[in-house]
């Protein structure tokens, strides 16, 4: 028996059990999701995260641009043939999350030679490239797509924690993942909710920085653009997750 001959006799009684039964479930389901959500989101937000001081607050629309000086840190970063920056993302995430979860040769004098070390998650998860784009172009045509990156590369990179330095990091089985030192650095970066952005947001977002630093007076540095993301794509709600767009800014004209 289908599902419309057990719908077309049934009595108006026990359609409405029926229904019931669904909407419970249904509304049971979005419960265990959203508390599930709600943990990962709330667990995110105690991870350790590159520390920097906010210099100015730009308005830009509904928006605002904020300039701010980071401190050093060090990330575990693999390069992706690939010029989606959001395609990238899945890629490499695996790699850098292998190097933390203990694909690594601890630099501990404690442990045993060769022995693996879990590392503490931080956040954000880093994307990096180079956006193909005609600023005069896209300020007159704002649909146009052109957020492939130019070097058809994308770095992807996790933040390993304050506690390490190059000298106790431990080092990567896999040779291709790096260990880099990101020296102090200002950037422009714009912050908004919803799931990773797509390439077309990513150079909408990058379009109104370089216009609000425009206008300004301060200078962008470099070509690279860079995306933040805070929470994992899966679980936190789509509205609780934090993603920011960024390019580096000349710290000596800020």
């Amino acid at each position: 028996m289908n599902i419309r001959t057990l719908f077309s006799a049934s009595s108006p009684m026990q359609l409405h059990s029926v229904l019931q039964i669904f909407l419970g479930l249904a509304v049971s389901l979005f419960t265990l999701r959203l508390g599930a959500g709600l943990f990962a989101f709330r667990a995110a937000n105690k991870l350790e995260r590159p520390s920097y001081q906010v210099i100015k607050r730009l308005p830009a629309g509904k928006q605002f641009v904020e300039i701010r000086k980071y401190n050093p840190y060090l990330i575990a970063e693999t390069t992706v043939d690939e010029s989606s920056m959001r395609k990238a993302g899945g890629k490499g995430f695996g790699k850098c999350a292998s190097y933390i979860f203990g694909q690594n040769i601890s630099n501990n004098k404690m442990e045993k030679e060769d022995s693996e070390e879990k590392m503490q998650m931080t956040a954000p998860v880093r994307s990096v490239g180079e956006i193909s784009n005609n600023e005069k172009m896209q300020m007159t045509a704002p649909v146009r797509s052109v957020a492939a990156t130019t070097a058809k590369k994308t770095k992807i990179s996790f933040v390993i924690g304050s506690k390490y330095n190059l000298k106790t990091v431990p080092k990567p089985k896999d040779k291709s993942v790096k260990i880099v030192k990101v020296d102090e650095h200002t950037m422009a970066a714009v912050t908004f909710a919803g799931p990773p952005p797509s390439d077309d947001r990513i150079t909408k977002e990058r379009d109104l920085i370089l216009q609000t630093l425009e206008k300004e007076g301060i200078r962008a540095k470099g070509k690279e653009t860079m995306v933040y993301g805070y929470h994992d794509p899966v679980i936190t709600p789509n509205f609780l997750r934090r993603n920011e767009v960024a390019v580096m800014v000349d710290g000596k004209v800020v």
